[in-house]
């Protein structure tokens, strides 16, 4: 193991050495998601029963730690967070919601009429954490935007 800092004076941390494992890739699409940072960010971040992410956005990070038994989670954007909280509540819900929208609403019609019940706030938390999860895996690129309104 060795010790590092970002800067001198500070107290040296503990930083283990990466490790050769393969990493599970993100289920959404993340502007400026860690994926391709996670074998340094795995080296830096030390163990512990909560790993405290206030930047999670796609959730590289977290989804890859083995170093922790808990998450707290955070992002400026509430439909990901919501997404993530009716995961970690109701995940058969959510699934479900989202597969009938993956296999049976998977064209530019029913993204249009999906993407208007999500901005039209139609849709229970479940719903619309599965309109979210179905937006970010079909809008361009996986930019989640809103304009000025609000609207998806």
């Amino acid at each position: 193991m060795r010790y590092g800092s970002v800067c001198s004076g500070a107290a040296a941390m503990p930083i283990e050495e990466p490790a050769l494992r393969s990493w599970q890739r993100p289920f959404l699409k993340w502007a400026g998601g860690k994926y391709s940072l996670l074998p340094e960010l795995d080296r830096l971040i030390p163990a512990g029963k909560r790993l405290i992410e206030p930047f999670v956005g796609g959730g590289s990070v977290f989804l890859n730690s083995d170093k922790h038994e808990r998450f707290l989670l955070a992002d400026v954007s509430a439909d990901l967070i919501n997404l993530y909280q009716m995961l970690a509540v109701v995940p058969d819900s959510v699934i479900y919601e989202a597969m009938k929208a993956f296999r049976h609403l998977n064209d530019a019609e029913n993204y249009t009429l999906i993407r208007e019940a999500f901005n039209a706030q139609r849709l229970d938390a479940v719903e619309r954490a599965a309109a979210f999860l179905y937006l970010n895996r079909h809008c361009f690129n996986g930019l989640i935007r809103y304009n000025l309104d609000g609207f998806f």
